[in-house]
């Protein structure tokens, strides 16, 4: 494989001629697998006979020996088959990474070639007497051609001509009118609608990709059919067909994104003068980008020589990073065009074209490419540097096209299965299934249109540096089903491979993830619980699946790892003891659920909602909008109180005091007639009240009553009390408050008396209200002033505060 006469086609027709022994050793194998496990089954079930003197029972034990020897024939001649079968399969992968590295290598050694530097004046005088030569070459070529079609078709060349010409009219006349005809009726609109702005892009892609793509076609088929093309003008059409297919598309795609003239069709939110600016700079990043890949294309057909090509490399590289580089700092300057509607006659851009969040991080790394692009060439890398350049454009089609057909498929299938949509209520009047659970499909269909659209992006970009489709899905196939632990095998290139397989599958789940969280689980009925559940969940999968095929695409060992965990276990067991235990109770609390994202919860000191459940700890907000870190092995090990487990109803008490010449039946009446008039209270069950005791001071009643959403308790506690209040006072039946009285019982000195005397003479700071002993008393204390004590044993003091306190209130 490292045979510098291998070319790149001949190790790709060898690679397929591995794939193709591998699928038939594959088949074999799961043939011979059941086959296998049966004739063993059969074997295992057949035990020695015991010998007796019958003759027939020694016939059916000669019998049975016989049957299980052909058994055992059988058993060992499948397995070996297998054996046999594996170690072809074992030698197909062997060869295949073998032919992955040579590519690679072979990859790497022309990309990173040096040659002369562009500041090299001598580079520059071969390469441009190169561009003359190849300039004679290129006349030699087509009067080469000019004279074979006027010796060979001398006779029928105004057939061929009528010919072309008939096509050509064909196809700017009456298909290009058909074409551009329905691009007209949706422009006509004033106020497209989403849906109809991503069939105009589409559509407009089309066209302008279509026509002249069909033009050149055309020609070259009835050249060809004439047998008119030679070999050399044959390769050259078929290049130049790749290229007028590209910068149409690219053109295309250019249109539709800036539509410098339709403000309402404009895919970016580009206000409209910085719209027509960045499509000048497109048009002539574009024009570069042709005229850089003509030369390329045809330097093999025209013989150019390499300084030529070196020169004209270096030179578009380099005004490629330049015009990218002003391009993204006008894009940077620029507003959208919401924010410029004023200053614009057309009206605003209404649901702008956008690329998923996570593209973001590509501004950087086009700066980066830029700086990369104008270095490579001054210091001779002249390959490197247009590699990248072309790159850059590669991945804008490739983003492009994603993004428009990502917006395609949302806009479809979110107007044509809306919920009230008629098409979506025929539909399910047909199928006898629901309008949502239509909508439910739509979404999950939109997902996986994506996730199909993400890999086929992924794999167009990374294809240019050796990432095929086929390795791709054998390296998935790999990491799901067969991850080989053994033969741990570690290289800078492949970890860093390794590296980016994880971040791009890693983007790839979050992306997923972001679905799942805002369109999937709001288009079911699930509860926000369990929607917080399976989102968890699909992180924790998701990640698992990322380092599961980057571990696979590294081939790394994972039973040396399994060595060193273990002989490593105790002290990490030691050490990470709480983040296991941590992680375990996460798990539990999103599997048994016993509380969940939008519980009321109370924790120790603490009480709020639950706004996540992560693998370590769970968030609850209070209701001071503080949030309360809770590792979850408190949660699962220490006593926890969910006001919503059983659901979002609770019960309120609200204790209430009325005087003792109170009716209680009325006030029971009253109590009941306040709680069902509330729009707070549930009608079952039913409130309830209850005469909880004869007070101090008042009857104590307390109503009992459920509520259908207890969040809703302190605003139907203040409105049910609001409500006591008013009925009671309507009722004339007032709250009374603590009363104390206090009986003076003797004065048997005369200092006492004249310390009485002088403390009743003027008014005290707190006051005291005696009151008769006929009314109920919530204390009846008698106070010896000889000895300073109560009835109760209690000082004098205490009691004076308590009734001072009292009169106060």
């Amino acid at each position: 494989f490292s045979r510098k006469g291998l070319s790149d086609d001949k190790l790709n027709e060898m690679r397929n001629e591995l794939l193709v022994i591998q699928s038939e050793a594959i088949k074999e194998k799961d043939a011979i697998q059941p086959q296998l496990k049966e004739a063993k089954a059969r074997l295992a079930t057949l035990t020695p006979a015991e010998k007796t003197e019958d003759a027939t029972t020694g016939d059916e034990n000669q019998a049975l020996i016989e049957r299980r020897a052909q058994l055992t024939k059988q058993v060992a001649d499948l397995d070996g088959q297998f054996k046999l079968v594996t170690a072809i399969l074992v030698r197909v992968e062997q060869l295949n990474n073998k032919i992955t590295l040579a590519r690679q290598d072979r990859f790497t050694s022309q990309l990173f070639e040096r040659s002369e530097s562009v500041l090299n004046p001598l580079l520059w005088v071969k390469g441009l007497a190169g561009l003359g030569a190849s300039w004679k070459a290129a006349s030699i070529l087509f009067s080469d051609w000019f004279a074979f079609l006027s010796n060979k078709a001398s006779d029928k060349i105004w057939q061929i001509l009528g010919m072309i010409a008939l096509a050509a009219i064909i196809i700017i006349g009456p298909i290009r009118y058909a074409l551009v005809s329905g691009i007209s009726r949706l422009a006509r609109l004033d106020n497209p609608t989403a849906l109809q702005r991503s069939l105009h892009a589409v559509w407009a892609i089309f066209v302008y990709t279509f026509v002249p793509f069909a033009g050149l076609t055309a020609i070259v088929l009835i050249l060809d059919n004439a047998e008119l093309l030679p070999s050399r003008i044959q390769s050259l059409t078929y290049l130049l067909a790749v290229v007028v297919f590209v910068t149409s598309l690219s053109y295309g795609l250019i249109r539709v994104l800036l539509a410098p003239q339709k403000p309402s069709y404009r895919l970016l939110n580009f206000a409209t003068p910085d719209a027509m600016r960045l499509f000048g700079l497109a048009i002539g990043l574009l024009s570069v980008f042709t005229i850089e890949s003509l030369i390329d294309q045809s330097a093999s057909v025209l013989l150019i020589p390499l300084e030529t090509t070196i020169l004209i490399r270096a030179i578009t590289a380099i005004l490629i990073a330049i015009l990218v580089w002003i391009a993204l700092r006008m894009i940077i300057a620029s507003k959208p065009a919401v924010a410029r509607r004023e200053d614009d006659q057309a009206a605003p851009v209404h649901g702008s074209f956008s690329l998923p969040g996570f593209l973001r991080i590509l501004q950087p790394i086009v700066w980066l490419t830029c700086l990369a692009i104008l270095i490579a060439p001054v210091l001779g890398y002249a390959s490197l540097g247009g590699f990248l350049a072309e790159q850059l454009g590669r991945v804008f089609i490739i983003l492009a096209l994603l993004g428009i057909l990502s917006a395609l498929i949302d806009n479809l299938l979110s107007e044509s299965l809306q919920t009230q949509n008629n098409n979506t209520q025929s539909l399910s009047r047909a199928m006898g299934i629901q309008p949502k659970t239509i909508g439910q499909f739509g979404v999950l269909l939109n997902g996986l249109v994506r996730i199909l659209l993400y890999i086929s992006a992924a794999l167009l970009i990374f294809a240019p540096w050796g990432v095929q489709s086929s390795d791709f899905l054998t390296s998935l196939r790999s990491a799901i089903f067969n991850i080989q632990i053994g033969d741990l095998s570690i290289s800078p290139i492949n970890i860093v491979g390794a590296i980016i397989v994880f971040v791009v599958t890693l983007v790839l789940v979050k992306s997923i993830q972001r679905w799942v969280e805002r369109r999937l689980m709001p288009a079911t009925s699930l509860d926000t619980g369990l929607k917080n559940s399976i989102q968890t969940s699909v992180g924790y999968v998701g990640f698992i699946l990322a380092a599961m095929l980057a571990f696979s695409y590294m081939g790394l060992d994972l039973s040396n790892i399994a060595l060193v965990a273990g002989a490593l276990s105790v002290g990490i067991g030691f050490g990470l003891q709480s983040i296991v235990n941590n992680f375990v109770s996460g798990l539990i609390l999103l599997v048994e659920r016993p509380i969940k994202t939008g519980d009321w919860v109370v924790v120790g000191a603490d009480q709020g909602y639950v706004r996540k459940i992560s693998v370590r700890a769970t968030k609850i907000e209070t209701f001071d909008r503080a949030t309360v870190i809770v590792p979850n092995s408190d949660l699962i090990s220490n006593r926890v109180m969910n006001w919503m487990h059983n659901g979002s109803m609770g019960r309120v008490i609200i204790p209430v005091g009325v005087p003792y010449d109170a009716d209680p039946e009325i006030v029971r009446q009253i109590l009941l007639n306040v709680a069902n008039e509330s729009e707070y209270v549930a009608s079952y069950p039913g409130p309830s009240v209850y005469f909880m005791d004869f007070g101090a001071s008042s009857l104590d009643f307390e109503l009992r009553c459920y509520i259908q959403d207890i969040n809703n308790s302190l605003s139907a506690k203040s409105a049910l009390r609001f409500g006591i209040f008013k009925a009671l006072k309507d009722a004339n039946i007032e709250i009374p408050f603590p009363q104390q009285d206090i009986h003076i019982r003797s004065v048997t000195a005369p200092e006492q008396q004249e310390f009485l005397t002088e403390n009743m003479a003027e008014p005290p700071k707190n006051k005291t209200s005696i009151k008769p002993s006929s009314q109920i008393p919530m204390h009846n204390d008698e106070v010896d002033l000889s000895t300073g004590e109560t009835s109760d044993g209690q000082t004098g003091s205490e009691g004076s505060s308590g009734g001072e306190g009292n009169a106060e209130n």
